[in-house]
């Protein structure tokens, strides 16, 4: 579900060379190339200085290959609203609307799903598909909240853009014809592996960005001590004629900035770097989605992913199937069925005066804007938690996440010198007290979704609030699901205090995050110019989610690819450079 723009991709007339690319996941042929593309991924741990959660504080992955997130993300095809980009727009960001964007959001796909919907493509690289094999999770997902949750319809697509609350199937990003994952690298980048121009430096860390001059020339470059452990601490360095470009992420490009010098005097002198632009905004303004993932013990008919995530001889059969075929559990991620939900007038009154304010300030005038995003899967997410106290039978996730909170954190440096250390991270999760009230609500309508699923057989205590064990909602096994016509759970003040604190002890990353240096007008904490120019240094960009001004409604690796494909066509504007149609 983490994602990093994608490298980007134009289509050229001439000979002008492609872009380097370093990789935190090989041998420099060329001492100077006229632009430079810095890709780099990592774990980000939290500074422990968050007092909004319980301890532990969370930590947050990203991808460590050449195509960031898209080579590890959950392949969930999700789009934002239109009134996210033209959010974006209302900055002063020109070009950037939704209605600028939608043509290069059409080119990005392959919209295998249903043909001839307009807001989606026909002809791209990355191929969207329903995957490989339907479990029936999504159906009875889906049959239930047509019952259950009448008032919200059932479309063929909540991802055209402007449909905000209903439930469709969940569509992914994997080739229907070899159920292979649709990533950026494979679609962008190895079909150009021939090309003497390309080259893809794997298993470095940019240490920073050379400025002379008050422009960019060059990058210093060390070994990632991570992927390349056995690698020398030797810092080499690289030349650039025409252009840098920053490419790592919500953390790793203000990293890269900072050490170069670029960022906030407080951090720069903190870690003795000569301040050559004053750009406060770096590392600021850090925003992800937040959720929660509650198991449900599943019936023993079901048809679920348990046995390909957690037994290796299933998992060797279903490989084999895939391999043959492209088709099975292999060829798809558990995720069946979706629900964008805005609030009913009783939920929305449930929730209190606190997001009363944030939903009459913020969400009230964009319909097209959903709360949050509830799933069904068809297994456990075994990688959520220490999972081995679960027994060996099948399981049913019916996950919640936010899609706007209102709280915001920052990421800094650790050191100034080495880029290896590890960096200072607070994502001040629900540090805003109306980022709660959506989640406690979430985790109540999930849970009423999933008990009156047929294959339902109870919750997994170890995965919802710890409730009394004499109280109604008490989480426990069962013979079957409720009726669909059965009433809700009565939660006392004592359940709601429960649900409270589970949210505020295990809530978690959704891997989206973005922000960190936003596209923004640099007097309201801007780091970059609506063409992608970091303020204070000609000759150097930043294109990838970092760029973000406000956040999106959506798992992010669409609007990765959004990003890619629109600095392409800057970055080509910029050089003079022919693109092809």
């Amino acid at each position: 579900m983490c994602s990093q723009v994608a490298p980007l991709h134009v289509s050229l007339r001439g000979a002008w060379p492609l872009p380097i690319l370093l990789s935190a996941s090989s041998s420099l042929r060329a001492d100077s190339i006229r632009a430079m593309f810095l890709s780099m991924s990592s774990l980000a741990n939290s500074s422990p200085t968050s007092l909004r959660l319980a301890p532990p504080c969370p930590s947050t992955s990203c991808g460590r290959s050449v195509g960031g997130g898209s080579t590890v993300n959950f392949m969930v095809y999700v789009r934002g609203s239109a009134s996210d980009f033209d959010d974006w727009a209302k900055f002063g960001n020109e070009g950037w609307s939704s209605h600028d964007l939608l043509p290069l959001m059409k080119k990005i796909e392959t919209y295998t799903v249903k043909p001839g919907q307009p807001t989606h493509g026909y002809s791209g690289p990355i191929q969207i598909s329903a995957g490989g094999i339907d479990s029936g999770v999504g159906k009875q997902f889906l049959d239930v909240a047509k019952e259950y949750d009448s008032g919200c319809p059932q479309v063929d697509d909540n991802n055209d853009l402007v449909t905000a609350n209903a439930y469709s199937l969940w569509f992914k990003y994997i080739d229907p014809k070899t159920g292979r994952r649709s990533d950026a690298a494979s679609a962008y980048l190895y079909p150009h592996s021939e090309n003497a121009n390309l080259q893809i430096l794997v298993g470095k860390r940019v240490k920073r960005i050379i400025v002379e001059n008050d422009r960019a020339v060059g990058i210093e470059y060390t070994n990632d001590a991570i992927s390349c452990p056995e690698g020398g601490t030797e810092v080499t360095t690289m030349k650039a004629s025409k252009l840098v470009v920053v490419s790592s992420g919500a953390f790793g490009s203000p990293a890269i900035l900072e050490r170069s010098g670029i960022g906030s005097p407080l951090v720069l002198n903190k870690h003795k770097i000569p301040v050559i632009v004053d750009l406060p905004g770096v590392g600021e303004n850090y925003q992800d989605h937040y959720g929660k993932f509650p198991v449900f013990y599943a019936s023993d008919e079901s048809t679920t992913m348990d046995d390909v995530w957690s037994n290796a001889q299933e998992h060797a059969a279903w490989l084999n199937q895939w391999e043959s075929s492209g088709k099975g559990k292999i060829a798809t991620n558990g995720l069946e069925a979706l629900a964008k939900l805005r609030p009913t007038a009783a939920e929305l009154s449930s929730m209190g005066p606190v997001f009363q304010s944030r939903w009459e300030t913020f969400y009230q005038n964009t319909p097209d804007k959903p709360l949050g995003i509830i799933g069904a899967i068809s297994g456990v997410l075994r990688f959520l938690g220490d999972h081995s106290l679960l027994p060996p039978q099948k399981f049913l996730t019916v996950g919640y996440y936010i899609l706007y909170p209102e709280s915001t954190g920052r990421v800094h440096i650790g050191s100034g010198d080495d880029a290896n250390i590890a960096l200072d991270f607070d994502p001040e999760m629900l540090s805003n007290p109306a980022d709660l009230a959506p989640l406690i609500m979430l985790y109540k309508k999930s849970r009423e979704l999933a008990r009156r699923m047929p294959c339902y057989r109870g919750e997994v205590p170890l995965c919802h609030p710890q409730f009394a064990a004499d109280s109604p909602a008490a989480c426990k096994e069962t013979d079957g699901p409720v009726p669909i016509s059965a009433p809700d759970i009565i939660y006392s003040a004592e359940d709601d205090k429960a649900i409270e604190d589970f949210q505020r002890n295990s809530v978690h990353s959704t891997w989206h995050s973005l922000g960190t240096c936003a596209m923004k007008p640099r007097a309201q904490g801007g780091v970059v110019d609506g063409r992608l120019n970091v303020y204070g240094v000609a000759g150097l960009k930043v294109a990838d989610m970092s760029i973000c001004p406000s956040n999106v409604g959506t798992n992010t690796y669409s609007t990765a690819l959004l990003i890619g494909e629109k600095a392409a066509m800057i970055i080509a504007e910029d050089l003079g450079i022919e693109i092809l149609a």
